[in-house]
Formats: C-alpha cells, sequence, structure tokens
C-alpha cells in the first residue's frame, strides 16, 4: 500500500457558511487531514452578488488561502470570480503552502448559472493536477451529470475528483447512484462536500459529504448532519480485475481493462451537437 492519504470531507451549515467553512479547515488540521473538500461557492451561498472580485483578490479565497497556511491542510474549493469574459464559477486547488496548484472553471452550467464563463484555462477543459503525487481533478455540481469528463479525468489517470456542490435531490438516492457510478466507470475516489439544512427533510440541502471508492463503496461519510469525514485511503488504489492467468496480467485492475476496450472510434455522436 502507498503511503495513507487522509481525504477530508465537508458538509457545511448554510447560515454563516463562510465561518463554518474556516472552522472546518481548522479542524481537519486539528486531525491531520491531507486534503480538504469544501461545497460550492460559499460566497454566492451567503450572499454576493457572482463575479464580484478576481480570484486572487476575493477576500474569501485570501481567507481560505490563509487557512491552509495556518492549518498546512490542502484544500479544494469554488467561487464565483471576476474573468475576462465575465466571471466563472471557479474551482481551485490551494496546496499546504496556500499556493494555487490548479483551477477549473465549470463546465456544465446550471440552469440558474447560464451565464457563466466556461473558457479553459491554458485550453485544458478538464486538467489534472499532481499535489505531492496525488493526481487530483474537479467536477462541480451539475457537472455530475456529465460522465463524459469523469472518463477522460481517467484516461488521464486521476486518483481522485473532488466535487464540490450545492446541488440537492428529494431523497438523495439519485445523486448518490450517480456518484458511485462515476467512481465505479472511471476507477477513481470521488471526494463530495455539500451543504446542510437541518433538520434534513426531502427537498433541502442534504448535507452528506462523503467520500466513494473505486468499488462504489461509501468509506466516510458525515450522513446528513454537519462536519467533516476522513477517509484513510491509498489514492492509488483500484478494483482488481476478477480473473486469473494470462487475463489477470493484461488487465490487473478494472480501469486498465475499461481503457483496453473502450472504442472511441464509435463514440462520433457524442461530439455532435443535438
Amino acid at each position: 500500500m502507498s503511503k495513507v492519504f487522509r481525504l477530508a470531507v465537508a458538509s457545511i451549515k448554510r447560515d454563516d457558511c463562510i465561518d463554518h467553512c474556516a472552522e472546518m479547515i481548522d479542524e481537519a488540521g486539528d486531525r491531520g487531514a491531507d486534503l480538504l473538500v469544501l461545497p460550492e461557492e460559499p460566497d454566492i451561498v451567503a450572499g454576493s452578488s457572482p463575479g464580484q472580485h478576481n480570484l486572487e483578490d476575493h477576500p474569501v479565497f485570501e481567507a481560505f488561502r490563509q487557512s491552509a497556511m495556518k492549518t498546512k491542510v490542502p484544500i479544494v474549493a469554488s467561487l464565483s470570480a471576476k474573468v475576462e469574459g465575465g466571471y466563472s464559477n471557479m474551482g481551485f486547488v490551494l496546496d499546504r503552502a496556500g499556493d494555487i496548484v490548479g483551477l477549473y472553471p465549470k463546465k456544465h452550467p446550471a440552469p440558474a448559472e447560464e451565464g457563466i464563463d466556461t473558457t479553459p484555462i491554458d485550453g485544458d477543459p478538464f486538467p489534472v493536477f499532481d499535489l505531492d503525487g496525488v493526481k487530483i481533478a474537479i467536477a462541480l455540481c451539475m457537472d455530475i451529470h456529465f460522465p463524459e469528463m469523469f472518463r477522460i479525468y481517467g484516461l488521464k489517470g486521476a486518483d481522485i475528483v473532488c466535487v464540490p456542490t450545492m446541488y440537492m435531490d428529494y431523497t438523495g438516492d439519485m445523486m448518490e447512484s450517480i456518484e458511485k457510478a462515476r467512481a465505479i466507470d472511471s476507477q477513481m475516489y470521488l471526494a463530495v462536500a455539500h451543504y446542510i439544512d437541518q433538520p434534513y427533510l426531502a427537498g433541502k440541502s442534504m448535507g452528506y459529504g462523503k467520500v466513494i471508492a473505486p468499488d462504489g463503496r461509501i468509506v466516510a461519510s458525515t450522513g446528513h448532519q454537519e462536519g467533516i469525514a476522513i477517509a484513510e485511503i491509498d489514492p492509488k488504489w483500484r478494483f482488481p480485475f476478477w480473473a486469473t492467468g494470462e487475463l489477470l496480467e493484461k488487465y490487473p485492475d478494472l480501469r486498465v481493462m475499461f481503457d483496453g476496450i473502450r472504442r472511441p472510434d464509435f463514440y462520433d455522436d457524442l461530439t455532435r451537437r443535438k
């Protein structure tokens, strides 16, 4: 097994969500997390208008950066950031020193945010970032419904896809099914961070920050309550293929198998506008 990686996910109260995020960063530091995933756009949830600041001038970004420096905990989150094309729902990875490891502008706007700019940074729509030898990618909320991008992340070798979100579901069952499918099909860990309304009722923010393994198992969860959950994982682990002999040598795990039998020559319709 590789070095144990302590992956933390947050379930954040909507009220005072920015302060609550700061509290969760401190707790993640106290508990020795190697990465903390926070929910989507706490600035918007707190009532700010979109695109008020460039990311690096954003007061919430600066607060997160200072917290990462203080606690030595890398952070994945998103904020509404001013960009040349207007404003983006901008995902970012901060390292232990509070420096930006990578940026990801959301690619699939939700119905209430069609105006966001989705222009790729440096021409790569789905970048994968290196964090202490672990390959990290970001998907934001509505992105979860588009399996194509997760397969691209898998082909690029992503170990963990971090999913800051504020999506809702009447029971949570639909979203959990989708999340598990993304983890299994592309053989990666999913780290989902969310908001929580309490008491949790159908159709409200469900909380339920979770880490899902490549076999579809939930290996850490906050449940329908506030706080953080931490999974101790080997980020390089993939589900072993249930074969023997030469077949197992050819396909030692499901990622190798899925990548080996995929047929991109048949998928032209995926790139055509409907």
